[in-house]
């Protein structure tokens, strides 16, 4: 009876034995997995971000020349990256919203894309207003080769003409000329930003597209007041930087018109197209 006994007590240790050896060497789980590689992953990483060189006002568009990049080693579970600039792309061009301090890591919603209609007005100067102008079919080129962020010259095409009256001395200008041999062109605004184009705006038979400035009062009402009956047309920039005042190239008396009752362009002081 006792070896019965024994026997079966043997058994039994045998079969826990069997039990928690196996149960020992079966596959982990899905938590004790995940907790594992937990365990051996880093809790910070290094990350490079975009940090304010000097002090950046609102309304800034910004340049390499306001930033730079520095690496700092920050915790993974208490650190947004994505909300950073980690790139040049992500930074340059853009406009300043608010005020940033110098030495401040800057958040992507600090600054506007200039894809975005918040850019338009973040990028206007005091006293600037978006301005459009239609582009023609035979000005296509402009659409095709320009871009945001590019500056072009608005001149004036016109023709000197003088009565034939020998009693009237008079001399008057028209635009277009309608004499090509005394076709003339004047620089009326000179070196302005292009704030967006719009290519696929509704096309009549005259327009393909639309591309958009920022003009002062008195620039728009010089070339709006010579639109309404001269041919105005539009360059790619002879200039390297935008300018404040685009009228640079006027006379002091054209630029005040058409608020004085003086004559604009003076035609002893214009430059004849003549091939150039």
């Amino acid at each position: 009876m006792k070896d019965k006994k024994l026997i079966i007590l043997y058994v039994l240790m045998l079969v826990i034995g069997f039990t928690l050896l196996f149960s020992n060497s079966s596959p982990k789980t899905e938590n004790q997995i995940a907790e594992a590689q937990a365990e051996k992953t880093p809790l910070t990483e290094m990350v490079t971000i975009a940090v304010a060189k000097r002090d950046i006002p609102a309304r800034t568009i910004i340049t390499p020349a306001d930033y730079y990049f520095k690496t700092i080693e920050v915790t993974k579970r208490d650190f947004d990256k994505t909300q950073y600039v980690l790139t040049s792309s992500q930074i340059n061009q853009h406009v300043v919203k608010n005020n940033i301090e110098e030495g401040t890591m800057i958040q992507h919603n600090f600054v506007a894309s200039p894809n975005s209609r918040e850019y338009l007005t973040l990028s206007l100067k005091a006293g600037e207003y978006i301005f459009p102008i239609d582009i023609e079919k035979e000005d296509a080129y402009l659409l095709n080769n320009l871009k945001t962020g590019d500056l072009i010259d608005i001149y004036v095409v016109y023709g000197v003409e003088q009565s034939s009256n020998r009693n009237d001395n008079e001399i008057t200008l028209t635009s277009p000329s309608r004499n090509f041999s005394k076709t003339n062109i004047k620089p009326l605004i000179m070196s302005k930003k292009i704030l967006f184009i719009e290519n696929e705006m509704v096309n009549t038979k005259q327009n393909l597209g639309r591309i958009n400035l920022a003009l002062s009062n008195d620039e728009i009402k010089l070339v709006r007041t010579l639109m309404t009956n001269s041919t105005i047309v539009v360059y790619p920039s002879t200039f390297t930087q935008s300018l404040d005042d685009g009228m640079i190239m006027l006379g002091e008396q054209e630029k005040g018109w058409p608020l004085s009752e003086r004559q604009i362009l003076n035609y002893k002081q214009i430059n004849k197209l003549r091939g150039n």
